[in-house]
């Protein structure tokens, strides 16, 4: 007796294996394009952190804000400081305060820092994705662009070198286009590119020039070919010997011990080796809870079976950074925190070192392999939710930590509105600590507000330093106030010319001491008190 044969379940086989290949194929689509929708939203949320507090606790954006009000005013020819201080354009500095300063004929001051701060942070993002694709790099790994923007660097408000952040990207991206395959037209952009960071930021043309160095030096064979094509490099070499060789003549400090700040430390330690990957977050050590998501970012491509670029030349940003990481020391001509703000390019670096795995042949072999890869595939989703959630994590903390700021910083606005226009000021910060915010520092430079908002001029003063686009006029420089900024405990009303200020801006939880601004040349009252902070101003001068 013969069975019947069941003549469609070959057909009901491999209908069941194309729907499955189907069902496989629809559901990497929506993986595919969920990620990248709140990739964008996620972008967006980080753009909108900048305006969560009117004044940020980014520790020197207030001089930063400082100086473009007198780059304004000395250019409007109606600043009251002429006699004290004078533009300098030959600063790495220019692009920066170039950018804020038409913006303050829109919009006020700190709105104008901030929305250069915005476009340069979508513009570093955008910078890394197109630098990633033209390396035929894992869109998944674009999350490592992220979070870094937010973190030592934009607490401690170096805003310069943040719009500078995605100038150098950039550079470093058309660098490796002239290595692969040299020309005049593209050594003369080089060129231009590279003069244009340069009167951006010194430490990011360095950077990315070295990166562009060893791009030439690897894809170029011969040393004739390797020496040709670093030609472009020569004058940009010029022109950092010149202004070294002019800043060092013209420094105002030239001679002078700046408290607070060695004029050479190299810093290396256990903490320093341990530090970038916390850096990435913030500026002390609250910020190692983000560790984790640090150590998924870097597992993430391993997971998803990414390879090593073939292009060689993809690992040389991360040698760069590593290089800066372990033998940049933390100062140096009188510049603090050098190798820690490069903790902004770590994750990108390593993120750029990767290209996707190809893909696989066929939805028939999909189909064939379902099971395998389906575990894997939600091995490699998981992983990714995780940076996901890790990047929203943080973000939300920034918007209530910032939130809470803005609240805590609020004292400070009754002070501005009690003082006139116009007037010289000295701040004396007993408390830079923001339990608010979490940072040691927040509050250092907040009283520069004044000189920003309302065209005073307020010591400590970043017109003592040479990078500044306003710098002291030579015999204008105070010689006290820098000791101040970290020893406000120490002023002396004769020794520091307390006469020639009209108001004291204090933030200290307990009351000064009874004699503490003792003269018989003027009167100094207490004008009001908020909170941690007190006004006092200097009258009735004998």
């Amino acid at each position: 007796m013969t069975m019947p044969v069941d003549s469609s379940a070959p057909a009901r086989a491999g209908a069941e294996a194309t729907s499955g290949a189907e069902l496989f194929s629809r559901s990497g689509r929506l993986a595919a394009i969920l990620p990248r929708v709140l990739f964008i939203v996620t972008v967006l949320y980080g753009g909108a952190l900048f305006w969560v507090a009117p004044h940020p606790p980014m520790v020197d954006l207030p001089q930063h804000a400082g100086q473009v009000t007198l780059l304004r005013d000395l250019l409007e020819h109606r600043s009251s400081w002429q006699n004290l201080v004078q533009l300098n354009l030959l600063t790495p500095y220019l692009v920066g305060y170039g950018l804020a300063l038409p913006l303050t004929y829109l919009m006020p001051i700190g709105a104008a820092l901030k929305a250069v701060l915005t476009f340069a942070y979508f513009a570093f993002v955008a910078s890394c994705v197109g630098f990633r694709r033209y390396l035929n790099g894992d869109p998944r790994l674009d999350w490592l662009f992220v979070p870094g923007f937010f973190g030592f660097s934009f607490m401690w408000g170096f805003y310069t070198f943040l719009v500078a952040a995605p100038l150098g990207i950039l550079f470093v991206w058309l660098s490796h286009d002239y290595a692969g395959a040299t020309s005049m037209r593209k050594g003369v952009w080089m060129f231009v590119a590279g003069t244009a960071l340069f009167f951006c930021h010194g430490l990011v043309f360095l950077f990315a020039v070295a990166i562009g160095v060893g791009f030439v030096l690897y894809r170029q064979r011969s040393w004739a070919r390797k020496i040709l094509a670093l030609a472009p490099f020569v004058p940009l070499g010029v022109l950092t010997l010149v202004y070294a060789w002019w800043s060092h003549t013209t420094d105002p400090l030239l001679g002078h011990v700046v408290p607070g700040i060695a004029v050479f430390n190299w810093g290396w330690d256990l903490q320093r080796l341990l530090s970038l990957p916390v850096y990435v977050w913030g500026m002390n050590k609250s910020a190692a809870v983000y560790l984790p998501v640090v150590a998924l970012m870097f597992v993430a491509p391993w997971v998803w079976r990414d390879r090593i670029n073939p292009d060689r030349t993809a690992l040389v940003p991360m040698l760069a950074v590593g290089f800066v990481w372990l033998f940049v020391p933390g100062t140096a001509l009188k510049t603090a925190y050098l190798y820690h703000r490069f903790a902004l390019f770590l994750l990108p670096a390593y993120a750029l070192m990767f290209c996707a795995p190809p893909a696989l042949a066929s939805a028939a072999r999909r189909a064939s392999s379902m099971s395998g890869a389906r575990a894997g595939k939600l091995l490699g989703v998981g992983v990714q939710a995780a940076i996901i959630a890790g990047c929203w994590i943080f973000f939300a903390d920034q918007t209530v930590r910032l939130h809470r700021f803005a609240a805590e910083i609020a004292p400070l606005d009754d002070l501005l509105e009690r003082t006139e226009p116009d007037q010289r000021a000295l701040s004396l910060i007993f408390d830079r600590t923001s339990p608010a915010y979490r940072s040691p520092h927040a509050y250092a430079h907040q009283s520069v507000w004044y000189q920003a908002e309302k065209h005073g001029f307020v010591d400590l003063n970043f017109a003592t330093f040479v990078p500044q686009i306003v710098r002291f006029r030579p015999g204008m420089m105070p010689i006290s106030p820098p000791a101040l900024e970290h020893e406000p405990g120490a002023f002396d009303w004769t020794r520091d010319n307390g006469r020639q200020y009209r108001y004291f801006f204090v933030r200290k939880a307990d009351p000064l001491p009874r004699n503490f601004f003792a003269n018989n040349e003027c009167d100094v009252v207490l004008v009001t008190h908020e909170a941690e902070w007190s006004l006092y101003e200097r009258r009735n001068c004998r």
